[in-house]
């Protein structure tokens, strides 16, 4: 085997190993669910989102709705309203979701549904998934 041919083998070989592995941004959709010990009995809670950057856009899962959208910092507030049940009650468009363990929700406050009083924050969890 020629000496140029040895090189231009090495230098493909190098430069598919240099290019697997890499992958860009994936945009697309990260879930926020909640798991709730009164499962149907919650009518409002208050969110805490913390992300790496402002997400593209931010839904309420059906049959909610969602107050202070759109974000427009990396940190929000936000409340739903509704009929909360234990499942995805918040869905995010984002530019990159394999930065999913850089977004974080913490819940900061339960009302039930029939008279509004705070509910105590034992039991409940809320988690961000792809």
């Amino acid at each position: 085997m020629s000496p140029l041919r040895r090189w231009a083998i090495a230098a493909s070989l190098g430069l598919l190993l240099a290019c697997s592995g890499t992958t860009g941004p994936v945009a697309g959709m990260l879930r926020v669910n909640l798991a709730s010990p009164n499962n149907g009995q919650d009518g409002a809670v208050q969110l805490l989102l913390s992300a790496p950057a402002p997400p593209v856009s931010v839904s309420a899962g059906p049959g909610l709705t969602l107050w202070g959208a759109p974000v427009t910092t990396a940190s929000a507030r936000l409340v739903l309203t509704g009929t909360l049940s234990s499942g995805t009650i918040l869905t995010l468009q984002v530019d990159d979701i394999n930065k999913v363990r850089q977004y974080s929700v913490a819940l900061q406050q339960v009302a039930r549904t029939s008279d509004y009083q705070l509910e105590s924050l034992a039991g409940y969890s809320v988690t961000v998934t792809k």
